[in-house]
């Protein structure tokens, strides 16, 4: 009686299971692109919700009213910033220069590959009421759209533009 051990796999079962694989991951490589390209979307506009949500609470709070400056640009070459001054520059970095932005600072580079795609400007929470002036900001990617809404009375929401591709968690405009 002559017994042999396997020892190890064929050349056919190794080809069988290269194929199998690479069959996988034609399919689950561009999923999983999706998914990262919508969660970095999505971290960019729940940042900004929370932050304008903070911005709010902290004009209650010291009873002086906070400004939200932003710089619109592609590609992660955004920012914006809060502060309780008259103005603020989000891309000073020097924490002892006059215009910092001393409440918080965000960076673009944060949330790589999303663009902010509203207009730059100043929005400004009144401490009295927690109220600031009807106005949203766009993010976006190569192919999702969301705009962050703030309302006159204070109130901050996440939604879909209409005519874009969103992110499914939230509704149309």
């Amino acid at each position: 009686m002559n017994k042999q051990k396997n020892a190890g796999f064929t050349l056919l079962e190794a080809i069988i299971v290269v194929a199998i694989i690479s069959i996988v991951a034609v399919f689950a490589i561009p999923a999983y692109q999706n998914t990262v390209e919508r969660n970095r979307l999505k971290q960019a506009v729940e940042s900004f919700k929370s932050d304008l949500q903070l911005a709010r609470t902290k004009a209650i709070k010291r009873s002086q009213n906070i400004l939200i400056t932003r710089t619109a640009g592609n590609a992660g070459a955004w920012c914006y910033g809060l502060t309780a001054k008259a103005a603020c520059d989000c891309t000073q970095t020097n924490a002892s220069a006059a215009d910092f932005c001393e409440i918080k600072r965000v960076s673009g580079n944060d949330f790589d590959s999303t663009n902010l795609i509203s207009a730059s400007g100043n929005s400004s929470f009144d401490f009295r009421r927690g109220t600031i002036g009807a106005n949203g900001v766009s993010f976006s990617t190569d192919n999702y759209t969301a705009r962050v809404v703030f309302s006159s009375v204070g109130r901050v929401r996440i939604c879909t533009p209409a005519g874009t591709t969103g992110l499914p968690t939230y509704p149309g405009c």
